[in-house]
């Protein structure tokens, strides 16, 4: 799954409790890592040391985890709650039974489909083009030259609007009132229009 040096090679249990207890959360983030998440490994490590890359003073390490779940579902209050606790930037695998998908906290947390077989590229001359590259992955965008952070703040935008789309295209289901209706799907057209636009860039 990822083609990378043995030295990167990690294989360590890592116990639930030691994430939530380090931040400290609410019993409903804690019920989460209970019963949803069966075990977390700690993978591989990229660092200087392991890979042959050198770290940048935005990126010294990347670290890949997996997280087995007990349902097809991503636990998304768990990674926030493990990238609070862990200082590097983290690579998670999201394993259900035979079945996977990839996430990533960049800004926001990106996620895969489902079985979205990905070849993660893991040659750059630093650990941020890497790590630059894996979220670029995640994102589809890996021909895109634009400024990182431009990337992602598009890529924001984008899911913002398709988010107001979907919500606006269900209020527009139950609306009664003629006059609401047409209103509301002018505004509809509007975000359309934008999200298009952006589609376009």
């Amino acid at each position: 799954m990822f083609e990378l040096p043995k030295d990167c090679y990690v294989n360590k249990f890592l116990p639930k409790k030691i994430f939530y207890e380090k931040v400290g959360v609410s019993s409903g983030v804690k019920d989460e890592f209970v019963n949803q998440v069966d075990r977390i490994t700690w993978l591989y490590k990229l660092s200087p040391d392991t890979i042959g890359i050198t770290k940048t003073e935005n990126i010294e390490e990347i670290q890949i985890f997996q997280i087995d779940v007990k349902e097809k579902k991503v636990p998304m209050s768990v990674i926030k709650t493990i990238t609070k606790g862990v200082q590097y930037k983290i690579l998670f695998l999201i394993k259900y039974n035979e079945e996977f998908c990839y996430s990533i906290k960049a800004d926001d947390i990106f996620t895969t489909e489902w079985n979205e077989n990905i070849k993660f590229d893991f040659n750059a001359i630093n650990l941020e083009i890497v790590y630059e590259n894996i979220v670029k992955s995640i994102i589809k965008v890996e021909n895109c030259n634009e400024n990182f952070e431009k990337i992602l703040n598009d890529v924001n935008i984008k899911n913002e609007l398709e988010s107001k789309i979907r919500k606006l295209e269900q209020k527009i289901k139950t609306e009664k009132q003629f006059n609401k209706k047409v209103e509301l799907n002018q505004k509809l057209q509007q975000l359309k229009k934008e999200l298009g636009e952006l589609n376009e860039n």
